[in-house]
């Protein structure tokens, strides 16, 4: 979902990347849906995890890397606005997530988080819990 356009992009600790995608888009009569997607792709690493076989089955269940998202949206925005709300938008991204994305602890927290979700899923499935 998203767009080739990069509005900006935020240097994360472990040389990860968040970039700011805008997926903006006109709704009706001169009023947008402004809609911005972050994004970071966050690699499985070994050190995640408490041993080889835990890593060799997290990156089975969810791949070698894993692809955070979150999107940041305001609708029925008058086109005179957009700017306005793009840049409200982007600071509150800013002033809120960006500094939980910046800890050293980010992408392991995240990693380790996607994998326990996965493991639910599967332990559901088994269960014949959906």
């Amino acid at each position: 979902m998203n767009s080739d356009k990069v509005l900006k992009q935020h240097e994360l600790s472990e040389g990860l990347v968040a970039k700011v995608h805008d997926c903006s888009s006109h709704y009706f009569g001169g009023y947008y849906h402004v809609r911005m997607q972050v994004t970071a792709d966050v690699p499985l690493l070994p050190e995640y995890f408490a041993s080889e076989s835990e890593f060799e089955d997290a990156v089975k269940s969810i791949g070698p890397t894993v692809c955070f998202s979150r999107i940041l949206e305001r609708m029925a925005v008058p086109g005179i606005e957009l700017d306005t709300v793009r840049y409200q938008l982007l600071d509150t991204f800013e002033a809120n997530l960006l500094p939980y994305m910046r800890r050293p602890d980010f992408g392991r927290l995240f990693v380790v988080s996607e994998y326990g979700k996965a493991l639910k899923r599967k332990a559901n499935v088994k269960t014949g819990w959906a």
